[in-house]
């Protein structure tokens, strides 16, 4: 990872032309790579089992017993078991 020297910010390996370079996207600095396949840009982001949100609504015509929601609770802690064991 570089930073840009003018404004701090991440430097981003970007093609220009045949060649490639690293491009600040705030302030437009740019500067040559120091060596040719030695940056690799990745933009996946890993979500653990409890990031998951269940929401339920109670409100209007669908609303749910109090038994049901504890129920559906009991199976939404034990799918984030399920998935932090794996």
């Amino acid at each position: 990872m570089e930073f840009c020297p003018e404004c701090g910010k991440l430097l981003i390996p970007k093609k220009k032309g045949k060649s490639k370079i690293l491009t600040c996207s705030k302030c437009g600095y740019e500067s040559k790579l120091k060596e040719e396949g030695s940056y690799e840009v990745s933009d996946e982001v890993e979500h653990k089992a409890s990031d998951i949100i269940e929401v339920i609504d109670t409100e209007g015509e669908g609303g749910f017993t109090e038994a049901e929601i504890e129920e559906r609770r009991e199976r939404f802690i034990e799918g984030i078991d399920f998935f932090e064991t794996e």
